[in-house]
Parts: C-alpha cells; sequence; structure tokens
C-alpha cells in the first residue's frame, strides 16, 4: 500500500500560499489605506511625484484631467524645465470644517522656501472602511499661471519649457509646476527680431508674465519710416484743419472769402524713433494689446498755403499762416510685411 502523505504535504503548501498571499494582499490594502488615512501622507506623496519629475501621476491624485492646451503638465515638458521643486517639508494639519483638512507644507525650487496649502476631504472608504480606516481626497491643487506673449500679431512657433506653443496673436495662460520656464522663438521675419524670454515658479498658485518682446529691423525701420511718412503727407493735403493731425490753422474761411488750392508744405521733416513692442498698447483696431509705438524725437515745421478771392470787390491773392505748424507724429505701428506697416496715429485736438 502506497503513502499518501506527500500529497497531504502538497495541498498543506497550497492551502499555506493561498492563505499568505490572501493575508499580504490585505496587509498591502491596509496599509495604501491607512497612508491614505494621513492627510499628510497623501500629501508627501504628492510632492515626491513632482519633486521627481512625475507631475502628471502627481495630476491623477488631484483628479485633474489632461488637458492639450496645457502644454506645460506632461512628464515630457516638465523634464526640460529648470530649478524645479527641489524638496519640501510638511508643516502641519488642520482642520477646515467637518469633512476638510488643509496641510501646510513648505517647498524649495531654485533654492527659494514657499509656502502651501492643500485641502483634502473625505473620501471613498473602499473595503477597509469596516477596519476604521477612513479614506482622504486631494482637491484641485492651485498650480500657478504663466501668461505668455509674444511681441506679433503675426502666427510663429515658440517654445516654452520643453513644450511648443504655437502663437496665433493671442494671449495664452498656462498652468504650471514649479520651475524656471524660457520662452523663445526661432523667427527669419525680416521686419523684426524677437527676443527671449525666462520667468521663475518658485511655489504654487503664482502668476508671472513671460513676455517676449521685438524690435524692428532696418527694414522694419525703413517700412515703419514709409508709412509714417505717407500720415504726414495725407495731413499735409488735408486742408486748413487736418482732422486727427498735430497741426492746423487756429481760424478758417472768412465770410465773404473763397480759398482755392490749399496746402500745407513742409518746411522740416519730423524725425521719428519706433521703441520695442508694448504689450499694453491699445492703438487701432486689433482687439489683441500690442503694437511698435511711434514717437518723435525732432519735431517738423509746415506753412500753409492758398489762393483766395473776395468775389464782392474782385480781390485776389495768397495768404499764408502767421506761425509755422508743428509736425509731430506719435502712435503705433500695429503690423508690418511684405505689404508695408500698417501706423495708426493718436488724435491730436
Amino acid at each position: 500500500m502506497k503513502s499518501r502523505k506527500p500529497l497531504w504535504i502538497a495541498v498543506v503548501a497550497v492551502g499555506t500560499a493561498l492563505v499568505l498571499g490572501l493575508g499580504a494582499t490585505t496587509l498591502a490594502l491596509y496599509s495604501n489605506a491607512r497612508d491614505a488615512a494621513r492627510p499628510e501622507a497623501l500629501v508627501s506623496r504628492y510632492l515626491t511625484y513632482v519633486q521627481h519629475g512625475e507631475i502628471q501621476a502627481a495630476m491623477k491624485l488631484e483628479g485633474r484631467k489632461a488637458d492639450p492646451a496645457q502644454v506645460l503638465l506632461t512628464d515630457d515638458a516638465y523634464a526640460k524645465v529648470s530649478e524645479q521643486l527641489s524638496s519640501f517639508r510638511i508643516e502641519r494639519v488642520r482642520s477646515a470644517g467637518s469633512d476638510r483638512v488643509r496641510v501646510d507644507a513648505v517647498t524649495v525650487a531654485g533654492g527659494t522656501k514657499k509656502s502651501v496649502s492643500f485641502t483634502l476631504r473625505h473620501g471613498d472608504d473602499g473595503p477597509v472602511g469596516w477596519l476604521g480606516v477612513h479614506a482622504w481626497k486631494l482637491e484641485p491643487v492651485p498650480l500657478s499661471t504663466v501668461t505668455v506673449a509674444i511681441g506679433t500679431h503675426d502666427a510663429v512657433d515658440a517654445t516654452i519649457g520643453g513644450a511648443t506653443l504655437h502663437w496665433d496673436g493671442k494671449v495664452r495662460q498656462l498652468l504650471a509646476f514649479p520651475g524656471r520656464y524660457a520662452l523663445s522663438v526661432a523667427s527669419a521675419d525680416p521686419w523684426y527680431t524677437i527676443s527671449g524670454a525666462d520667468a521663475s515658479i518658485s511655489g504654487f498658485g503664482q502668476g508671472v508674465a513671460l513676455r517676449a518682446s521685438s524690435m524692428l529691423t532696418p527694414a522694419g525701420v525703413e517700412a515703419a519710416t514709409a508709412a509714417t511718412n505717407a500720415w504726414v503727407n495725407t495731413c499735409l493735403a488735408g486742408g486748413a484743419q487736418p482732422k486727427g493731425c498735430s497741426f492746423g490753422l487756429n481760424a478758417g474761411q472768412p465770410d465773404g472769402e473763397s480759398w482755392t488750392n490749399l496746402r500745407w508744405e513742409l518746411t522740416a521733416a519730423p524725425a521719428v524713433a519706433f521703441g520695442a513692442w508694448d504689450f499694453d498698447c491699445t492703438q487701432g483696431t486689433i482687439l489683441t494689446p500690442g503694437c511698435w509705438p511711434v514717437t518723435t524725437t525732432t519735431t517738423g515745421t509746415a506753412d500753409f498755403h492758398a489762393d483766395y478771392s473776395v468775389p464782392a470787390t474782385g480781390e485776389t491773392g495768397e495768404i499764408y499762416s502767421d506761425a509755422p505748424g508743428e509736425v509731430e507724429v506719435k502712435g503705433s505701428i500695429l503690423t508690418i510685411g511684405a505689404g508695408g506697416a500698417q501706423f495708426q496715429s493718436i488724435t491730436w485736438n
């Protein structure tokens, strides 16, 4: 008769393994649940993800959904950002209501310390709720905002951090984690050059502006000068009181007198200067703010001439302005390209 002892030993071994496996699973569930029951542990996990560059994992903890428009919120983009979160310290946990707590922490990025508060609320306890373990849920974290603007209304491609940004003339607001973000534009435009810019975010919930300004090239200055000269010539041909211009007669044609061949003759041309892109400029009809400002560096002069006649007496002659008109140019270059520049003057009184 054969012994069955080895079979029983095998059965017992398998049963023991199953029990140990179930025990290990239960222990793991309990351990994870226990961590979830400690608000500071959940915040520490979130900040550790950020510290390691795993911002997409961090966003999952707060339930933030992926948004293709938020080009900075990917691991690949964040990997190319300098001065990231380097360390953190949990300070305290405090009540924020019957079902909420706040966890205060201090973070360090780029050598700068910042304070931040995270809000957590009661979440789903799950299968270990019967053990008295209650879970917490991290509410959306107040990320920082980067307001991006580039000194042109034209469409250009730029890079910010490790992400590509398609600029179409509209200011963009991007969410970002701590770090230093560099904005660069590869523009081969013959009319203007665009400089780079960078901005540092040292914590959470900040707002920074990232502006890449632009300057006209010599070809751009030439086109802009042609546009301002055209405006001056329009004013010179605009009659005794040219509308919207810097000069004009104080009085017009007297009653009973007829004027013909009215003209202003430029005796000294004004000198103008074109500044760097002004992001706050609101001149013109383009909805997005921004322009190259135009100012007068040397005022020009112009004299008024007209032929006159008095029908009642038959008198004729020529009249002149008693003092030169001051020719000034002030306004904005809104756009510039192969078709020339668009100049928008201020409205002179």
